[in-house]
């Protein structure tokens, strides 16, 4: 299963910074180095040809990704990314040791009545045809950014809903 740990999901906020994995000894909370890792746990995200690719961010470097929210503002001309955590399995472990892993994500939001506007000119078919089709675990935008105009919260209210009723299923 590729979403063992975190389902398929994509950030529907504006802009998440994230730092590489660190993982641990559940045991101990002592770290594991990476090669004694089971090489397919940890983030993996889907392109917009709906293949699954692993993605390691390096030590000393954070990756960035593009939420709904900055979708919605940029009239599709960035796109969020639909991704997942997949945990590591034991039996690919060297000494099969059970292993915590340990992220740092930023998220980068606005405040609750922010208007979710797209630029003068465009059309929310603009919006919603620049995304990742074809993950079925994640909730269509247009089903969730009602309008233009609609307001970070209710956005945000909506789609905690949404994603809580297809894991419910």
């Amino acid at each position: 299963m590729t979403d063992s740990w975190i389902g398929w999901h994509n950030d529907s906020g504006f802009l998440t910074a994230l730092a590489g994995d660190m993982f641990l000894d559940h045991e101990t909370g002592v770290p594991v180095p990476k090669e004694d890792i089971d090489s397919s746990a940890g983030l993996h995200v889907m392109d917009h040809k709906g293949e699954v690719i692993k993605v390691d961010i390096p030590e000393d470097c954070l990756a960035v990704q593009i939420g709904e929210c900055m979708q919605i503002i940029t009239g599709g001309k960035l796109t969020s990314t639909p991704h997942c955590v997949r945990a590591v399995n034991p039996t690919g472990m060297k000494n099969e040791k059970k292993v915590a892993r340990v992220s740092f994500p930023l998220f980068v939001d606005v405040i609750p009545s922010f208007l979710l506007e797209m630029p003068k000119g465009c059309k929310r078919e603009d919006v919603l045809k620049r995304g990742v089709v074809g993950c079925a675990k994640v909730p269509p935008l247009e089903k969730r950014w009602m309008e233009d105009g609609m307001d970070f919260g209710d956005f945000l209210q909506r789609t905690f809903t949404m994603y809580h009723d297809y894991t419910a299923k």
